[in-house]
Parts: structure tokens; sequence; C-alpha cells
């Protein structure tokens, strides 16, 4: 049995991520799990190797909830930004870009390299969400976990008919999703949510303005769209409401939906998300990029929705970087803790995926898998006000 050294990493601060920062901290690792945390006072004697990280601050690994790899290939659609809150026209964009049909071995690599950049930057799991059944092996031989899941497409009559038939031939070891509210029929969010059972049930929800009205009126540039698309819109029965209080009228809202971008949501439905417990994650970048505006996240905070971050894809954001996705959300919200940010990035995101038994904290019986984040701060008030205001200036190294 292969045996494993204990270390001691010291550093100038230690955020634990349930705690307060632990100024001259210390994290005591032994069998790739983390065995005691406390100042370096305290465990100064242990019998360890020492490993001094002046300059530093140690934290957990961060946890992105929301990420399309496979479209990594497409990062140059980031060259121009879109016209502000123009949805339909920035997927016209991707569509016709996606028809060029490169070689999978460009769209592999590029995924990959994506995967590696969320890596070098500290994450340690992410949520991919995928059009391709093969991209469910994307994260093979990373160190970074990969939670896949397959997006269905498929709003009424045939292409929805269709949807429901794919996903009946899909085998139970893929995890599925529905795309959105305005391109997945109630049906098919229905058997989607059933067959998603206790799991994780991510969807983008209420992402632009263009996607309320759709569900309101059943007009306006996404009717235009889908039509274009060759999608049957009159057989299409809009709900009449907001996105979230479709979705709790179909009985899908509960503690595992996951509300991805949650922008245009009324106070009404906050109230919603909040009473059955589902989580927003928010996508600061993609958003600012997308000009769809900002999510009320002041208001879900104050209900106590769960609040976590995913980057989106690099067609949609310029960066693959959860530090830039706290950098923005506090450049938007200036007045946000900083505590609930890093908190978003990290526990608050192994929570809802159920690791936080070994990610996103930093305590006994969790994997040793840390970063060592270099950080100017001279008090425990300075720490958390750069580590998630830094951005991409943020250099770290891991300790594994």
């Amino acid at each position: 049995m292969q045996e494993y050294p204990r270390y001691l990493y010291r550093a100038p601060f230690v955020v634990t991520g349930n705690g307060p920062v632990i100024a001259d901290g210390a994290v005591l690792t032994e069998n790739g799990l983390v065995a005691a945390v406390g100042s370096y006072a305290e465990l100064k004697d242990v019998d360890a190797q020492l490993e001094e990280y002046d300059g530093h601050v140690i934290t957990s690994p961060l946890v992105n909830c929301h990420a399309h790899l496979e479209l990594s290939y497409l990062a140059g659609l980031t060259g121009d930004s879109p016209k502000p809150g123009d949805m339909t026209g920035w997927i016209r964009g991707l569509l016709a870009a996606r028809a060029e049909s490169p070689e999978p071995e460009i769209v592999h690599d590029a995924a990959r390299m994506g995967l590696a950049r969320l890596y070098a930057g500290g994450c340690r799991a992410v949520v991919d969400i995928g059009n391709l059944q093969e991209s469910s092996l994307l994260g093979e031989g990373f160190k970074t976990e990969v939670l896949f899941f397959l997006e269905l497409l498929g709003l009424c009559g045939p292409s929805e008919e269709a949807a429901l038939a794919t996903l009946a031939g899909i085998g139970s070891e893929v995890c599925c999703t529905p795309h959105a509210p305005y391109s997945a029929g109630p049906a098919l969010i229905r058997a989607l949510k059933k067959r998603a059972g206790n799991n994780l049930f991510p969807m983008h929800v209420a992402e632009s303005a263009q996607e309320i009205e759709f569900l309101r009126t059943g007009r306006g540039p996404f009717a235009d769209f889908l039509a274009e698309r060759g999608v049957e819109v009159a057989s299409f029965a809009p709900p009449g409401m907001g996105a979230v209080r479709y979705l709790e009228s179909l009985g899908v809202l509960d503690k595992q939906t996951l509300c991805v971008h949650g922008v245009h949501v009324e106070d009404e439905e906050i109230a919603l998300l909040a009473l059955h417990g589902a989580a927003v994650c928010l996508c600061p970048g993609s958003n600012r990029f997308m000009g769809v505006g900002r999510a009320p996240v002041h208001k879900m905070r104050a209900q106590g929705v769960p609040l976590v971050l995913g980057t989106d894809s690099l067609a949609s954001n310029p960066q693959l970087n959860l530090w830039r996705e706290m950098q923005v959300l506090r450049e938007e919200h200036p007045d946000l803790p900083p505590e609930a940010v890093f908190a978003m990035a990290s526990i608050n995101g192994a929570r809802l995926l159920g690791l936080e038994n070994r990610l996103g904290r930093i305590a006994p019986g969790v994997s040793s898998s840390l970063l060592a984040v270099r950080c100017p701060a001279k008090t425990e008030a300075e720490v958390l006000e750069y580590l998630t205001l830094a951005g991409t200036e943020i250099r770290l190294e891991w300790l594994e």
C-alpha cells in the first residue's frame, strides 16, 4: 500500500471556508486528506514535513457549477460583443459557427484545453453541459471532476416527440437535462426531471428578456427564431408567466433544481425559489458579455436562495476563470460581502453537488488537494477582499 508523507503547510493566512480566516495558519495533511487545520502555534509540534508558503493564502479549491466545455473551440465568438440582450442573434451566430462542422478532434482538444484552464485556475469540480454523449468522457484522466449532463431540446410537436424518443434510448448512466423553458417543452421537462430523481437538475432559466417575452406571450424574437428553425411554434401554448413560475407550475422546482443565470426573475419568483430550496447559478461574466442584465443577487440572498457561480462557455465568456467571475460580481455588486462571494465559488457549489465532505472547505477529512494563492494582504479583512477582486491577476499553485 502506498504511503503518503505527512505535510504541514504554513501560510500567513488560511481560509477554511467554514469559519474565520486564520492568521499565521497551518494545514496538516496525511494520506491524501486534511488531518487538522488551525494556527501554526497549535500545530507546529506535529511530526510532519513543514512547507512554508510566505506571501500566500491557503484556500480550498473552487467549484464551477455551469460550463459548456464542448463549445471551447468557439472561443472566437467572444471577439465582438453581440447587441446587448440579443440572445437570439447570438444563438444564430453560434449555430452558424457549429454548422461548419470542425473535425471531432478539434472540438475534443479544445474542450480538454478548457478543462485544463479551469484546473490551472484552481477549479476542482465542474458541471459540464453538452450535446454530444462522447463529451461525457472529457474528464477522464483529469484531476478536475467533471459532472456531465447531456442537454436535450424539443419544444413542441414533432421536435418534442423526437427528444422524448431520444431520451428513451439513452442509458441510465448518462445524466440528462433540458436546455431551457423556451427550447424544451413541458412533457420533455417533466420526463427529464422524473429521470433525474434526487440528483442535480440544471437548466438555463430566465437568462434574457427575450425568453420571458416568449414565455409570456408566445411572440417576439424567440418565436421568430424558433420558426426559422422549423419548430411548430403555433402549437406551443405559452404559459403566460415568467420562467421560474412556469417551472413551479410543472412541478419541477425543488432542492435539486439549479436555475442557471436567473437574471430576469420577479420578486415573487425569488420567493418561489426560496420556498422550494432551488439554487441559482450566477454567470456574471457571460451575462456581462451578452448584455442580458444582472441577476437580483441581493434580493436572492435576502430570501435565502442558495447561490453558486459558473463560467458558462468560451463562446459567451472570454475567460473560464472563477476568480474573474467573483471579480465581475463584486464590481457589479460592490456591497456584497466578500466572504459570501467566495462561498459561492467554493463551499456553496460543493454542497450543491454533494461534494462538501471532500471539497469546498478546509476541515479534517476533506481532500488535501488545496490551493496556495499569492496574496499581498496584511490583515484577515484584506484576504477575502483580494481573493474576490483580483480576477485574472490571481496566481496559485496546487498543494497535492
